[in-house]
């Protein structure tokens, strides 16, 4: 009987001890699908990160539509050269149609000028900012605006960036004139234009 119960105790201890060996196993294989599970989660999330911050591409940026009419002092369409500038350095240049009608698309997030020419009138330029915030950077915009021009008979009208007559910038959820700025800088153009008509009138004086 004792040998019996020896061999009983024995067998007992070995399922105990594979038991114990299975409990273990199990633990482990638990702990590395944890390890991996937590590991892809983390590539994942860094991943994301990279995409989340990475700054957008050109492709992924929204445009500015200026959709502009170039009118003369009697509110007639009239053709004209228009220019754009992106800080000192000219970046395109096109013709109206012969109504004064044109469209050019802006990127996002730049600031250029825009300067509207025609021979024998006081040129114009307006400063176009399309900086928004992140929430709409892929988002297409248009603006459509017209632009007056002063004639001057034949005093050269010389393009001049640092004397620009409007602003338009992102208010809100749209572009729109800084009509302040505006206001100011289209009352110094009309002195302008008053002082170089008076010259003109004193030359044949």
């Amino acid at each position: 009987m004792s040998v019996i119960r020896f061999g009983w105790r024995k067998a007992h201890r070995s399922s105990d001890y594979l038991r114990a060996l299975d409990e273990r196993c199990i633990f482990a294989t638990i702990m590395r699908s944890n390890h991996v599970f937590l590991l892809r989660n983390l590539f994942i999330l860094l991943i994301a990160g990279l995409f989340l911050h990475a700054p957008l591409s050109a492709q992924d940026k929204g445009d500015l539509l200026l959709s502009g009419k170039v009118v003369n002092e009697n509110k007639r369409g009239m053709e004209a050269t228009i220019m754009l500038f992106r800080g000192k350095e000219k970046i395109d240049e096109f013709q109206t149609n012969i109504i004064g009608k044109f469209q050019t698309n802006v990127p996002l997030m730049d600031s250029i000028a825009l300067v509207v020419y025609a021979q024998d009138y006081v040129s114009k330029t307006v400063f176009i900012n399309t900086f928004v915030p992140v929430t709409y950077q892929t988002t297409d915009f248009a603006f459509p605006f017209f632009i007056d021009l002063y004639p001057i008979g034949r005093t050269p009208a010389n393009i001049d960036l640092s004397r620009p007559v409007g602003k338009v910038i992102f208010s809100g959820a749209q572009f729109i004139y800084d009509i302040e700025f505006t206001k100011k800088q289209n009352e110094q153009l009309k002195e302008f234009v008053r002082e170089r008509k008076d010259l003109k009138v004193r030359e044949i004086d």
